[in-house]
């Protein structure tokens, strides 16, 4: 395809007719003032202490209570569930022996009950508007870690017994 000489010839008049003329606008280079540095005092946003409600601190006990309740029996069932896995410990898979320490580890496992039960409790504090205050937010963090420290814990003993079953 051959372009016509006369469209090229335009073309370049075109290019051309834009070179020679001066216009005058605005530049886009930054201005003097836009050069210096800008000084922000930096402050740090901070929230008054306040302490926790009184009724969020109740009920928080009383989840604590609860799962430390349930790790209490856990410990006891823990003990028993020991015992049962110490006579399988070297049995082979699938003996009644092996069967019945298994059967004790996933009993022990729903003696882990409690503690979830108030972990999740103390989530759904954590993410309820009306605890945002800073008293609210820390005693319903050093709960959590309470109870996070129980259901560890009991991950960890249970993890062992199993380890013992192979």
């Amino acid at each position: 395809m051959r372009i016509p000489p006369i469209l090229l010839a335009s073309a370049a008049l075109l290019a051309l007719a834009g070179c020679g003329a001066q216009v005058s606008a605005p530049t886009l280079a930054p201005r003097a003032v836009e050069k210096q540095p800008i000084e922000m005092p930096v402050t740090t946003a901070t929230e008054a202490e306040s302490p926790a409600d009184a009724a969020l601190v109740a009920k928080i006990a009383a989840l604590i209570a609860s799962a430390e309740a349930g790790d209490k029996a856990f410990s006891e069932q823990r003990l028993r569930t020991a015992e049962v896995v110490a006579r399988a410990s070297g049995t082979a898979q699938g003996s009644e022996t092996w069967v019945a320490a298994q059967e004790a580890v996933t009993a022990l496992e729903s003696a882990r009950g409690p503690a979830h039960d108030a972990a999740g409790a103390v989530d759904a504090l954590r993410v309820d508007p009306a605890n945002a205050a800073v008293g609210n937010r820390n005693a319903i963090d050093a709960a959590a870690a309470r109870i996070e420290a129980i259901t560890r814990a009991e991950a960890a003993a249970i993890a062992e017994l199993n380890a013992k079953l192979g």
